[in-house]
């Protein structure tokens, strides 16, 4: 490796312990009421850490109260975000107390103004929200249709107004400007219009089925509709990306991803059915892409049993940001989080003693973003009303600003390894691919990093540069992709698989990829998970939800045992959900107590493929 190689980000951070100490943030001045305001400057030169500005739970700063508080009280409580590592504040909402006639050498006359300013003239950056810009959302068509002439004049006119009262705001580093976690709330949100149908045949050649049950038993049409109901969403954001740009391109224009119904596990979920997911839609429609996943506030939206056991920690975490890493390195983007905190104003239903006690939940989920490859971070919602987790997440922050800047320009680096995102797949499969977040956390804790390669990446047999490729739980896989990867074996190339994808993208039988492992008839059977288990902690009882009326029983499923030496290393291991296969040409390295091949291994070319006999993404944990 080259001198001028990029550290990853978390050893920038352990090397940032040893630095003199945090960078001095008071050039910015005041005289009387004005606040002299450095305008941004290309890119910061710190960590873009940024927080709404709301009561802290503890010191002589404001704590929520209601009668009017001095500019002096102002300037501590923003003096103290900096000290706790914050480096930005949303743009600040009306409602702070303020004086009736008061004096405004002593009270200022606007506080929401001064808090700015003076937050602006201390170094900090402003984040701001518009709502969404595009016009449309989860649960109704885009009205008019992304594909009318009417739609970009009406975005154009919506893009003026919001952005208008911007264009003078100094040290703006970021706007928010589409509907927050977008995804297809089910076929409600399918427009048919005439505009929608005649680009349905342009690109497809027949007519739209306004029907989708109609063609739920053709494989072929089934794909083309998902795709094209799922691609309208991004056909209208680039249409808004670009009028943002043409009126103001002096901020990062930001969307924020959902935490799971785009990573595969919409189907039965809150989108209803497998349609959407980030990196099918693209990211030429915005400067960086912030998400949110809170498994200690809330839930991790694992399916089944699973999701009642909070082991092993944030699996699901690190396998949504890397399909998020995935997307944004691929497009050049910046990654952001929304970072989960022990305040009501998000998680009301869920504060209770016990959360209170995991004090460093906020500080883990910063760090370990930021570990992941985050650029960007963001409260969601609020400061920590508890303050030992808001001392925590302050001592969390400030290990990230020794780094500071430095860490924008020392990406994750790039991993040896990748895990299959397999969106055909999860398309015409229509079960949810979220569960599996499992197995790339035991590839990731067993083999080190591990990255996403979506199956619209494999255009090629170098599979962008990758060793390995691992597939988990893939029974469906274009032909193309599956000749692809086969190319990538022979030269050289390890694929490692619990399960043979043996149908093609139109779900038609397809031999490359048992004849790649040597094998025929391989089972892909596995315990079927159901319904996400939310743990409300005070106001209401536990319960599931997204849960059908007669969920199958996850208490029963086939066991078997893998015991013995493979390649070198002793194994004892229970198997849930074993799948057997019959070996004709692979190599059997160790086979179960029942006989059935665990582990099979044939050589071809210059590479190698791995074939487990059992299901990873059974097990809890």
């Amino acid at each position: 490796m080259s001198n001028n190689c990029l550290f990853s980000k978390s050893l920038l951070i352990i090397a940032a312990l040893t630095a003199a100490g945090a960078r001095g943030w008071g050039e910015g001045g005041q005289t009387g009421e004005e606040f002299l305001i450095k305008p941004l400057a290309g890119e910061v030169d710190f960590f873009p850490a940024v927080v709404q500005f709301s009561p802290l739970p503890a010191g002589p700063v404001w704590q929520g109260q209601k009668e009017p508080v001095s500019k002096e009280g102002w300037r501590q409580t923003v003096d103290h975000l900096l000290e706790h590592g914050f480096r930005g504040i949303e743009s600040v909402r009306g409602d702070l107390p303020k004086a009736e006639n008061g004096d405004p050498a002593i009270y200022p006359e606007n506080p929401a103004r001064y808090v700015e300013d003076y937050a602006r003239s201390r170094g900090m950056i402003l984040t701001h929200h518009t709502g969404g810009l595009e016009g449309f959302g989860r649960e109704a068509p885009p009205a008019p249709s992304v594909y009318s002439p009417e739609y970009s004049q009406a975005v154009r006119e919506r893009v003026k107004t919001a952005l208008e009262s911007l264009k003078n705001i100094q040290r703006l580093y970021n706007v928010f400007t589409y509907q927050d976690e977008p995804f297809h709330w089910g076929p409600k949100s399918f427009g048919n219009s005439e505009e929608d149908q005649a680009e349905f045949r342009k690109r497809y050649g027949y007519e739209l089925p306004v029907d989708l049950e109609s063609v739920r038993n053709d494989p072929k049409k089934w794909l083309e509709v998902i795709n094209f109901r799922s691609d309208n969403f991004p056909d209208g954001w680039r249409q808004v990306y670009k009028a943002i740009k043409e009126v103001n391109p002096n901020f990062l224009v930001t969307m924020t991803h959902d935490s799971h119904n785009t990573f595969g596990a919409g189907y039965s979920s809150h989108s209803e059915i497998a349609i959407d997911d980030v990196y099918h839609w693209g990211g030429d429609f915005a400067d960086m892409f912030v998400f949110d996943i809170y498994p200690y506030m809330m839930f991790d939206f694992r399916f089944g049993q699973c999701g009642q056991l909070p082991q092993p920690r944030i699996s699901q975490t690190h396998y949504s940001f890397a399909q998020m890493r995935n997307l944004t390195r691929a497009y050049q983007k910046k990654l952001g989080f929304w970072v989960g905190t022990y305040n009501p104003a998000w998680f009301q239903f869920y504060l209770c003693p016990e959360l209170a006690g995991l004090y460093w939940s906020e500080r883990e989920m910063s760090t370990t973003a930021v570990a992941a490859g985050a650029d960007y971070l963001l409260t969601g919602y609020n400061i920590p009303v508890d303050a030992r987790h808001w001392e925590s997440f302050g001592e969390g922050l400030r290990l990230i600003q020794k780094a500071g800047g430095r860490l924008l320009g020392a990406p994750k680096v790039k991993a040896k390894a990748c895990m299959l995102f397999p969106r055909t797949h999860y398309i015409q499969m229509q079960e949810e691919y979220f569960n599996v977040g499992l197995s790339f956390e035991l590839f990731l804790r067993a083999f080190g990093e591990l990255d996403i390669l979506h199956e619209e990446q494999v255009v090629d047999e170098r599979l962008d540069g990758y060793q390995v490729l691992v597939l988990f739980d893939v029974k469906v896989l274009p032909a193309k992709a599956a000749e692809r990867i086969a190319a990538f074996v022979e030269k050289g190339g390890v694929v490692i698989a619990d399960c043979v994808p043996q149908m093609n993208e139109y779900k038609e039988p397809m031999a490359t990829m048992a004849e790649l492992f040597g094998v025929r008839d391989a089972e892909t059977g596995r315990i079927v998970r159901s319904g996400h288990w939310v743990p409300y902690r005070n106001t209401h009882p536990a319960m599931w939800a997204n849960r059908p009326a007669e969920p199958p029983d996850e208490t029963v499923y086939k066991t078997d045992r893998l015991a013995g030496e493979v390649l070198g290393q002793a194994l004892e291991v229970e198997l849930v959900s074993p799948r057997g296969c019959t070996v004709g040409g692979g190599e059997v390295l160790a086979k179960t107590e029942a006989g059935q091949p665990g582990v099979v291994r044939r050589k071809v070319g210059g590479g190698q493929a791995f074939l487990l006999g059992f299901c990873n993404t059974s097990q809890p944990f």
